[in-house]
């Protein structure tokens, strides 16, 4: 799963719950507002929601994201 964001007019991809840019600082400060310890394991899609509170807090928009695989009847 992968979720893209774009801030200003900078872009930024995470996959697999670390972020990639071509803006090196962007970059450095997205992963610092990453969990050190990783995503929930209840979480089925850390990178989407971590791509959400990084444009609730720096502002920006998601621009894309992969579908969330989700079982039915499954309680997370």
């Amino acid at each position: 799963m992968s979720a893209t964001i774009r801030i200003g007019n900078v872009e930024a991809t995470i996959k697999e719950y670390v972020w990639s840019c071509e803006d090196a600082a962007v970059e450095a400060v997205l992963n610092g507002m990453l969990n050190p310890l990783g995503p929930s394991g209840a979480d089925p899609a850390p990178d989407l929601h971590a791509a959400q509170v990084a444009v609730e807090v720096l502002g920006g928009e998601v621009v894309s994201s992969d579908e969330v695989d989700f079982v039915k009847g499954r309680v997370y």
